[in-house]
């Protein structure tokens, strides 16, 4: 809706370290018609790594000029020119433009397009401020266009509270076919207009003929064009949230793994006391089909355990997982009815079933560190961070409305008591855990 306040608007396009002039972008789009009228599309929001920006990105069927950002309200007042840029053969043009100077916590209204011709609708989104004591968002993977696909994005578009969407991977299942990024794009616009959508990157965005390319200019982690930047982090009220890729090395000495080394190292536990790490394949996975992703395990489960991070979410095998807080396959305790406190040990979560066939064999007998599995649903992961209690809590959503799975991570200095005697409960113990789990690692690799 319209605002009836003096408009403050503001054209602006944020300058990008990799800026491409409108006759650069006509050499390198040869394909692409001049347009008269752009055909606004594919409007979706990004986050950057600074919460007074907001990033947002959209389509057009052919290059024009003047392609800008309108938002209000801004203390900055400013106007670049458009960002124009394509890739392949693809036949659709895409702008990228950052809005800066946002007040945290409030309302922003915005639209898109070429000031000449043709504007989008105004949109609004509400800035994510880092010190509210109230987060909630919602987690999938292995997503595409089917049915019970677009049952989930039906599900998140309806959810009003939702301040957030991650994705695991596996986004649209375009594999070399590019108009079903722009259908599935085009599907998820009523959400993403309003909340940002943030991703790691899948082995299906590694596309016949283009392989990363459609995925580095959809999205962004960093203001910059094709920049090959496939890891990233961002910061929400009371959680960092990693975004790795298990399609790329990760294995210690890369660039990756240095990357992760520094970023966990850096977090401050007063400010967000819980670590996410998202990425496709999963350390942990009792399903036949793909299963436990052994080196991803071997080079990465030792620092995520050091570094005290909470959960680890990916996709891949499309079912649902949850382990136990867990070590080298070790579990670090059962907490106490479905309450966990943070520093144990990392939960695994396999949630890859947000719309690709379900994969239904199980490895049998199910192992010790798998607490909860289901193989023929279809849903999605909510998640709400309570700063008032600092806890956080995970519900697994099935499409038919009923809960599958729900559980609690708590920052406390209280003793839990484990239904299993012999697991360690007491809280406050994150060094002893740690050692342990490191040393249980090292005598696995040996």
């Amino acid at each position: 809706m319209r605002h009836f306040f003096p408009l403050l608007v503001i054209l602006l396009l944020a300058p990008l370290a990799q800026a491409q002039s409108f006759d650069e972008a006509l050499q390198d789009c040869p394909g692409l018609l001049l347009a008269t009228g752009s055909n606004t599309q594919q409007i979706h929001l990004q986050m950057t790594d600074d919460p007074t920006e907001m990033t947002v990105i959209w389509a057009t069927d052919g290059l024009s000029e003047n392609e800008i950002v309108e938002y209000q309200p801004s203390s900055n007042v400013g106007e670049v020119d458009a960002e124009n840029y394509c890739y392949g053969n693809h036949n659709m043009a895409f702008h990228m433009a950052t809005m800066t100077g946002l007040p945290l916590g409030q309302e922003i209204e915005y639209r898109v397009g070429n000031i000449n011709s043709d504007m989008s609708e105004w949109y609004n989104f509400t800035t994510i401020d880092p010190s509210a004591t109230h987060f909630e968002w919602i987690s999938i993977a292995d997503h595409g266009d089917s049915s019970e696909g677009m049952d989930v994005s039906e599900a998140i578009i309806a959810d009003t509270d939702a301040q957030m969407v991650t994705v695991s991977g596996d986004i649209s299942y375009a594999d070399g076919e590019q108009t079903a990024w722009d259908n599935w794009f085009n599907f998820q616009q009523e959400s993403m207009t309003v909340i940002p959508w943030l991703t790691a990157v899948g082995n299906h965005e590694n596309e016949p003929g283009y392989e990363f390319a459609p995925y580095e200019h959809r999205f962004d982690s960093d203001q910059q064009i094709e920049s090959e930047t496939f890891w990233y982090s961002r910061n929400v009220p009371g959680v960092h949230m990693v975004f790795m890729s298990t399609e790329h090395d990760y294995a210690p000495g890369s660039t990756q793994y240095s990357w992760l080394e520094q970023d966990l190292s850096s977090v401050n536990r007063d400010v967000t006391p819980f670590v996410i790490v998202y990425g496709h394949k999963p350390m942990y996975s009792s399903n036949s089909y793909h299963g436990s992703e052994v080196e991803l395990r071997d080079s990465l489960e030792e620092m995520y355990v050091a570094q005290g991070v909470d959960l680890v979410i990916a996709g891949h095998d499309h079912f649902y997982e949850r382990t136990w807080p867990v070590s080298a396959e070790a579990v670090m305790d059962t907490g106490n009815d479905d309450r966990f406190s943070r520093g144990e040990g990392p939960i695994h979560l396999v949630i890859g079933i947000a719309g690709r066939s379900a994969y239904e064999e199980l490895d049998e007998p199910q192992p010790e560190w798998s607490a909860y599995r289901e193989n023929n649903s279809y849903g999605w992961t909510r998640l709400v961070y309570d700063g008032d209690v600092r806890e956080l809590t995970l519900t697994h959503h099935r499409i038919d409305g009923t809960i599958g799975d729900q559980f609690t991570i708590q920052e406390s200095t209280s003793i839990v008591e484990s239904d299993d005697s012999s697991a360690l409960g007491h809280i406050g113990m994150d060094s002893v855990f740690a050692i342990v789990a490191l040393l249980g690692a090292a005598l696995r690799k040996r």
